[in-house]
């Protein structure tokens, strides 16, 4: 009975913007309403298996895809930047049981290491790939990460996020209330376009800015990408691509990564609910 905080369809539904929070997000009154159509985008709709990663460490998961190796890649950051670094993978067979599982699941737990011990924080791991030559140890383009301190914009005490673009430009990530779902959806803006990517908050009913985990460009191609979360209990990481984006897209999702099951329930007692 966990929840699945994966990507919900996007409907032409009244969303309400959320215009300040308190630090600890329990002021929500001060919301302003503002009547929006958001499809869903083409690219987010037509997601397939890509560049494989995962985000953790010493994680159960279920099934039996995984290999040791020292094949692996650690995204590791500092505050002054991230860069690839050579890392191993140790699997051993391991079951796991949920609050409301008959029986245990057979699967595998994962432990990943570092190559060389040394300063930063492994925002996640990534396996190379012949058809990204992009992945291989080395400095990674990088705006913002989950081990810096990342910009908030002018409207300080929201939910929304600034990456500041070498051209001086800025993107910005704003959650959206929707109150039909009592969840938020996560919109992608530019000076150009915007993009509706995920959604926030569907199992907890509770949201705070650690959503974004990486901003940069990977491929080297001019384009920003991204790593968001979407996990709340369950759910999923994300790699969004510029390069891979569909027509009139900022971002198309180029590689998934499913955290691992959840024991317990969704009980929505979150200070979104009602």
């Amino acid at each position: 009975m966990g929840c699945r905080n994966a990507i919900f369809p996007i409907a032409a539904a009244l969303v309400l913007a959320m215009s300040s929070f308190t630090a600890a997000g329990a002021d929500t009154a001060a919301v302003s309403a503002a009547a929006a159509s958001l499809p869903l985008s083409s690219s987010q709709s037509n997601a397939t298996e890509g560049v494989r990663f995962v985000v953790g460490n010493d994680l159960w998961q279920p099934g039996k895809s995984y290999r040791n190796s020292i094949d692996w890649l650690a995204l590791n950051c500092t505050r002054d930047g991230c860069a690839f670094e050579p890392a191993k993978l140790t699997v051993r067979a391991e079951k796991w049981q949920g609050h409301y599982d008959d029986e245990a699941q057979a699967g595998q737990k994962l432990a990943f290491a570092k190559g060389k011990p040394g300063p930063g924080k492994v925002v996640a791991w990534f396996q190379p790939d012949a058809k990204y030559p992009w992945l291989k140890p080395g400095p990674v383009t990088t705006y913002a990460s989950s081990a810096m301190r990342i910009k908030r914009p002018a409207t300080e005490g929201t939910l929304e996020l600034a990456v500041d673009l070498p051209n001086g430009q800025q993107a910005t990530l704003v959650a959206l209330l929707d109150r039909s779902q009592d969840l938020f959806r996560l919109q992608l803006r530019t000076a150009a376009r915007r993009q509706m990517l995920g959604s926030l908050g569907g199992c907890s009913r509770m949201v705070s800015v650690d959503y974004l985990l990486w901003a940069g460009d990977f491929d080297g191609d001019g384009r920003l990408d991204y790593l968001i979360s979407f996990v709340d209990a369950e759910g999923e990481v994300l790699l969004y691509l510029g390069g891979a984006a569909a027509a009139n897209d900022l971002v198309g999702i180029a590689g998934i990564y499913e955290a691992p099951p959840y024991g317990g329930e969704c009980d929505g007692e979150g200070w979104l609910v009602r």
